[in-house]
């Protein structure tokens, strides 16, 4: 189990950008997927009743002895947590509203349910995956050379994987930081301030549930 890896170093291929290249090559065969482009309303009452669900769930858990406490935020509310980041992407590419400011807000009302301020700054760096993807230092979605270099091992490649949503998420703040902006101090500001209200009307535990 604690054998070396077989590849020591990053495989690269092709030069182009492949999210334009298959776009032209899927839309080349199949125009008519042109006709599903554009925002999607559908999404709001989704997001709305996955934060609701999580939130219900969070003060519920309250009442539970620890392992079963763990046990539902591991597995509902860790799925919903998941749901969430998943609205949040197709928010940051606009696919709800046509306005840009309420997919933006509609982002910042799932981070509640989520304990954390993530949804302006995800959109900050995505967009640039997509544009830059493959390219280091800009497309932070790729693995540093240090975790390529000491993830080395069957182990440790496991133990990566475990922590993987932990190095997606402080990546970018090592390999490019950038200034934060008002919308990021916005959404700093409404998921902490949430978070301080949520803990203080329903309990330190309802509040972990979210961020575990």
């Amino acid at each position: 189990m604690g054998q070396q890896v077989s590849t020591t170093s990053f495989t690269r291929v092709g030069t182009d950008e492949p999210h334009r290249s298959r776009r032209k090559a899927i839309l080349s065969k199949h125009p008519e997927i042109l006709d599903l482009y554009g925002p999607d309303i559908r999404l709001l009452p989704m997001i709305l009743a996955i934060v609701f669900t999580q939130l219900s769930l969070a003060v519920y858990s309250t009442t539970l002895p620890g392992w079963q406490w763990f046990l539902l935020s591991w597995s509902i509310g860790g799925t919903l947590t998941h749901w969430l980041s998943l609205g949040n992407h197709e928010l940051s590419h606009n696919l709800c509203f046509k306005t840009t400011l309420y997919n933006e807000i509609l982002g910042m009302v799932a981070n509640c349910a989520q304990g954390f301020p993530s949804c302006v700054t995800f959109k900050k760096y995505h967009l640039e995956h997509h544009y830059y993807q493959g390219t280091d230092e800009i497309d932070v979605d790729i693995p540093t050379y240090w975790e390529g270099e000491f993830f080395n091992t069957t182990i440790k490649k496991v133990l990566w994987v475990i922590l993987q949503p932990a190095f997606y998420a402080l990546r970018p703040l090592f390999v490019n930081p950038k200034p934060m902006d008002l919308k990021e101090a916005m959404n700093i500001a409404t998921t902490l301030s949430f978070d301080a209200w949520f803990a203080y009307t329903f309990g330190i535990k309802a509040l972990a549930f979210n961020v575990a």
